[in-house]
């Protein structure tokens, strides 16, 4: 039996770092962000030991240790305390004293330590990653009907339904000739935008593309289905499951709304979930030997609140790990054993981001063209990790193969990375207002954004359209931060470093539109200074013109987007204050300079509505923009969030329930999507509080 535990970690870097280490030694981890959820999933859930973070919200790691120790169950449990402040030795002394802790580590977390304090504490019982996906492989094998629900059976017949409309596609294939990781590497070289069938047999997929990432995944197995794979994480029990399908039928709300309504799963988890779900459907694809695959550019990606987040290489890397056996990877290689290993000249491909620990970072660091494959292989990391490695290198096309030896010189290590249903018809609005008196709409409370459009990244949109504007000053030789006098070998050095820095995938793969374009243009600016120094003639040319007086100037583009931001920051301001009039100018003015930024649209929908609620004709159109704003960005929260606020209004009370669902689906954190859920959950259970009332 495979041994379960408890992470508790409100960083998500440092929680996903966890989650993989732990899972890899053959654990199971439930996650929790917050000492409330540390303590309900503690008190329902069977956990074999706690990793516990001091610094959490809500309460701190001491007080959830004292809570447990006060339990019957938790007396003895293993308890490892971390820490990135509280590093004193009377921090350490005192935990191991008050509360028993077996370690108390200090962050970063040196995960050699971690592991071998997990192996003293559970010895012969330290769990085998063999035995436990045989467990998996065991429970993937119990009929799903049990666990699905009636979205999991809708997804099923919309595959099949959409399938009919790749028939006449041009685009199609074979798996056995273009296997699937190499697959989404194409898509990610031609930027391709569309929906991609692969069949095998009866079972089908359709993976979306958006700007070349794989964004969203349908299938028609129903043993991918929500429901089986929170039990297969244990994230809840079977019988948990099989309650929320049968208070789904009563309520008509979605499962994860239900869980959370039950005390299941917190709001964070069923994101993660509907994350894991995603990936689950994609990593099987790698499985695939054979099959076939049709590609149609003109089915665009459904509007969804939750997408694959990780980039095109980084997928590949872990769809290779978990589902691409090692004799397969060494037939697929086997041809190029004695030829040498070189990193692509295109920085495009060369530096993407695959989300490699430092030991792997290290690895792909000695790739510079002087050893073949064959030596490679015995660099330092274990065999089967270097084979999976330079495997999903090849097929993302970050290396390349070459029968003579060359050497170049490794660049600059990295910086860190900045870490982004069915349609329904609109119901009908005329009468609505009238009869439901026009009822008032709560002011948001906290008008920062806390999703994919939180303050980090709004942040991070200012700080790069700024950057272009600032790099668009300079000549070319500044841009690479380089002298007029340097030798091409230095030219070549600065552009790989800068081109490391500024490559698209250093932010998310789902960034807003303009993050991405703007990304774009500084890598694209740092290119285009490498291509004119390299070249003696294009370089003669350019140091005449720059004798001449000849300067860059600064797109209107990125004037544009940083002037909407100013607007937009100003509309803001006027919504605090209620001055919905001046609130939707400034929003329509940042949304025309700006036409595919969805906050921009979302922010205008709401103040059209509050400055003018009773009208039909505005409700119409601020509804509409909305709806627009979700199609550019289905990220945003508040643009569901306001949706929900407008059919409340209007007394749609179940529509308005939906949009509060995809609302913290989006964002765990929208309170208002909590509060608002809380209160329906109340008046329909007949009590004052429910427990989404936190």
């Amino acid at each position: 039996m495979s041994k379960t535990i408890l992470v508790v970690e409100d960083d998500r870097s440092v929680q996903k770092m966890l989650q993989e280490l732990l899972e890899d030694e053959g654990f199971h981890v439930i996650s929790e962000r917050d000492g409330d959820w540390a303590l309900r999933t503690f008190e329902s859930r069977d956990v074999d030991a706690i990793i516990l973070d001091i610094l959490i919200p809500v309460m701190n790691g001491f007080q959830v240790a004292e809570k447990i120790r006060h339990t019957i169950k938790g007396k003895t449990l293993p308890i490892i305390m971390i820490s990135g402040i509280y590093r004193g030795v009377n921090h350490r002394h005192d935990a191991k004293r008050k509360y028993e802790v077996v370690d108390y580590l200090d962050k970063p977390l040196d995960t050699e330590r971690l592991l071998n304090v997990l192996k003293d504490v559970f010895s012969a019982e330290y769990p085998s990653p063999v035995a436990t996906q045989a467990e998996r492989a065991a429970f993937d094998r119990k009929a799903p009907e049990a666990f699905a629900s009636r979205e999991s059976h809708a997804e099923t017949e919309e595959v099949e339904r959409k399938s009919k409309e790749f028939k006449k596609v041009a685009r199609r294939g074979r798996l056995a000739e273009v296997p699937f990781p190499d697959l989404l590497a194409q898509f990610y070289r031609e930027k391709a935008d569309g929906a991609l069938l692969l069949k095998r047999g009866k079972l089908k997929k359709i993976v979306y593309f958006r700007q070349g990432y794989p964004s969203f995944v349908k299938s028609n197995l129903l043993n991918e289905c929500l429901g089986k794979v929170m039990v297969r994480e244990r994230m809840i029990t079977e019988d948990e499951c099989e309650e929320s399908i049968q208070a789904m039928k009563e309520s008509k709300r979605q499962q994860g709304t239900v869980l959370i309504d039950m005390g299941c799963i917190s709001p964070h988890n069923l994101q993660y979930a509907l994350e894991l779900q995603l990936k689950t459907k994609i990593f099987d694809l790698f499985a695939w030997q054979d099959g076939e695959y049709q590609y149609n550019p003109k089915n665009s990606a459904p509007p969804t609140t939750v997408s694959l987040e990780d980039t095109t290489a980084a997928l590949i890397y872990e769809g290779v790990r978990k589902r691409v056996e090692l004799t397969r990877i060494r037939e697929q290689l086997g041809e190029s054993m004695e030829q040498y290993v070189l990193p692509s000249e295109d920085p495009m491909f060369r530096f993407q981001d695959m989300n490699l620990d430092p030991e792997e970072e290290k690895f792909v660091a000695r790739l510079v063209g002087d050893l073949t494959l064959r030596e490679i292989v015995d660099l330092g990391l274990d065999k089967r990790t270097a084979y999976q490695l330079i495997y999903a290198l090849k097929a993302a096309g970050m290396v390349d193969f070459c029968e003579e030896p060359t050497r170049e010189e490794p660049p600059s290590p990295p910086p860190p990375r900045v870490r982004q249903k069915k349609a329904v018809t609109p119901p009908p609005v005329k009468g609505r207002l009238a009869e439901s008196g026009g009822v008032p709409v709560p002011i948001l409370s906290d008008m920062g954004r806390k999703a994919k459009l939180s303050p980090e990244e709004r942040g991070i949109r200012e700080r790069l359209a700024r950057q272009v504007v600032e790099t668009k000053k300079l000549d070319y030789f500044n841009v690479l931060g380089v002298s007029r006098t340097a030798p091409r070998d230095e030219i070549r050095k600065a552009y790989f470093s800068l081109a490391k820095q500024y490559h698209p995938d250093r932010l998310y793969a789902t960034a807003s539109h303009e993050i991405r374009s703007l990304a774009e243009e500084l890598f694209n600016l740092v290119s285009a200074a490498h291509d004119m120094l390299v070249d003696t003639q294009d370089r003669a040319r350019y140091e005449a013109q720059l004798q001449s007086g000849d300067k860059s100037v600064v797109s209107s583009e990125v004037s544009m987007i940083l002037t909407a931001e100013g607007l937009f920051q100003k509309g803001e301001m006027a919504l605090r204050k209620r001055d919905y009039g001046k609130a939707e100018e400034y929003f329509r003015e940042s949304s025309r300079m700006c036409p595919d930024e969805g906050e921009f649209h979302a922010y205008l929908g709401w103040a059209m509505f509050q400055n003018n609620p009773k009208d039909e004709g505005t409700v119409v159109a601020s509804r509409d923009e909305l709806s627009h704003a979700i199609s550019l960005n289905p990220k945003v929260d508040k643009a569901y969030l306001f949706l929900g606020y407008i059919y409340k209004a209007m007394n749609y009370k179940e529509m308005a329930e939906h949009e509060f669902e995809k609302a913290i689906q989006c964002n765990p954190d929208c309170t208002e999507a909590l509060r608002e859920l809380r209160l329906i959950s109340q008046r329909r259970k007949g009590k004052k509080k429910g427990l989404l009332g936190r």
